[in-house]
């Protein structure tokens, strides 16, 4: 039989683990916005959009 202590360990962690993916996408996020402002030189910012461009589709489809 399933504790009613089992079920709060199990809603908390499916919450921490969510809220940890929402903060991973938000960072990405905001890594994105900047994108532009934070490349000083061209090999810069293909650096940066190397890092992150393939991190966008994940960000924008899942929030």
């Amino acid at each position: 039989m399933i504790t009613y202590e089992f079920l709060q360990n199990y809603w908390w962690f499916i919450i921490s683990l969510l809220g940890g993916l929402l903060v991973f996408l938000l960072f990405v996020q905001g890594g994105q916005s900047m994108l532009h402002s934070l490349g000083r030189t061209e090999d810069e910012k293909k650096l940066l959009v190397n890092a992150l461009g393939r991190k966008w589709e994940y960000t924008f489809t899942t929030l």
